[in-house]
């Protein structure tokens, strides 16, 4: 089956080469960087460090790697790859005097191989993202130690890899172990792959230090509705209105999971004539319904909310992490749908840190409830900070491993 999926592949090169240019010109891709798609780079190495190469698709991802990247950057040469173009300026806006930023170059053996004769890199860390057989695969071939962190199969690409279950083994065969993202994901790899599969937590979850401190506290209820998904916002904005209704002195802060959606969801707000203003257009935070329409903002306004939905929890995206919320003793409201985090929200419910609710309709009467009453509201909020503070991930075990894995041929 592999040797079909190399053959496609070169078959087509014409179209991914089209395909680039296009998006080149859309200003889609970088016009200076986009050769490193096909393996090339204008970047001087370190010649004098040991590459990790660290790859993680977007934001999200990358977001995760901050553990790897502070615990190995001084003693070894750090390339990051990512596939998006947001990612990349994220990476490079936030760890530039640490890493070197490449964009992953197409999954085409003759460009996988310009990337790996260019870089050599001694150990590659794949973070969570879709495995990519052609370089995967090499990697094995060219013996290049490889560790699949932080690893994920949804529910629905579970039932379709179960159907080519021996490729999934092939390709992971590669990868030195792989540790699972949860407890779920880790049964669900264990049936496709034969290789060593653990759970030592999500990576997402490492212990970081807060920098955030001394917001004022609003005498309003500042309800936050965090990475909501096309779709979602419809589900959600009617009640919403009914709210800010009921409640005068309520506000709230609306967060796309992707900010390009921002005028989208503001027009959306405009046509039903509610007091919506762009966060980055004010100056002073005085408003009824806040877009915030830029990356990088959402600890900042976890600290100014009491209540907090989580979306993706609505639109079968699997919602998204409620530790960071947890952290800043919010209220945590869930939807159904939560299986990227199913282990995570398992524990936050039984030990009553949020609340679960099945249809959109109940977000009035949940957030009624805990505007209404501030008992219910302090016990969700301290709960959900302590269990922010219990332990999600093994640090050390990891470290050890891949010390153990960069050390073996020093």
């Amino acid at each position: 089956m592999h040797k079909l999926y190399i053959l496609i592949s070169y078959f087509l090169i014409p179209v991914v080469l089209i395909n680039t240019y296009i998006r080149v010109l859309r200003n889609k891709e970088d016009k200076k960087r986009f050769r490193e798609r096909f393996g090339f780079t204008n970047h001087k190495k370190f010649h004098d460090k040991d590459i990790i190469w660290i790859h993680a698709a977007s934001v999200g991802e990358f977001k995760s790697s901050d553990f790897l990247i502070n615990n190995f950057y001084k003693e070894y040469c750090i390339l990051v790859t990512t596939t998006t173009k947001t990612a990349s300026e994220y990476a490079l806006k936030n760890y530039g005097n640490k890493i070197i930023h490449q964009f992953a170059p197409y999954d085409i053996l003759i460009w996988i191989n310009n990337f790996l004769n260019t870089w050599k890199p001694k150990l590659v860390i794949w973070i969570e993202s879709d495995l990519w057989p052609n370089t995967i695969v090499r990697l094995r071939e060219k013996k290049i130690k490889s560790v699949f962190l932080n690893a994920r199969i949804s529910p629905k690409s579970f039932n379709r890899w179960k159907f080519f279950s021996s490729y999934y083994n092939f390709i992971t065969q590669s990868f030195s172990a792989i540790f699972a993202q949860s407890k779920n994901d880790l049964q669900r790899i264990k049936y496709l792959s034969k290789v060593n599969v653990e759970y030592i937590g999500n990576l997402k979850l490492t212990k970081k230090k807060n920098s955030l401190s001394g917001y004022k506290v609003s005498e309003n209820t500042n309800i936050m509705i965090a990475s909501t998904h096309k779709e979602e916002e419809n589900l959600i904005i009617p009640y919403l209105e009914t709210i800010s209704k009921k409640y005068p002195k309520s506000n709230f802060i609306i967060v796309p999971r992707h900010p390009k959606r921002s005028r989208e969801v503001f027009n959306l707000l405009k046509s039903k004539g509610l007091d919506v203003a762009y966060h980055s257009k004010l100056k002073i935070n005085q408003y009824k319904f806040l877009i915030v329409d830029s990356f990088g903002k959402m600890d900042e306004f976890f600290y100014k909310s009491d209540i907090v939905f989580l979306g993706g929890s609505f639109t079968k995206n699997g919602g998204h992490n409620p530790i960071e919320a947890a952290m800043a003793s919010c209220a945590i409201i869930t939807g159904p749908y939560v299986f990227n985090w199913q282990n995570v929200y398992e524990d936050m419910i039984e030990s009553n840190s949020c609340l679960m609710i099945n249809e959109p309709k109940e977000l009035e009467e949940k957030i009624s409830e805990l505007i209404e009453n501030k008992k219910f509201t302090n016990k969700f909020k301290k709960n959900a900070f302590a269990f922010s503070n219990k332990i999600f991930f093994e640090e050390e075990k990891l470290l050890n491993f891949l010390n153990k894995i960069l050390k073996h041929d020093a």
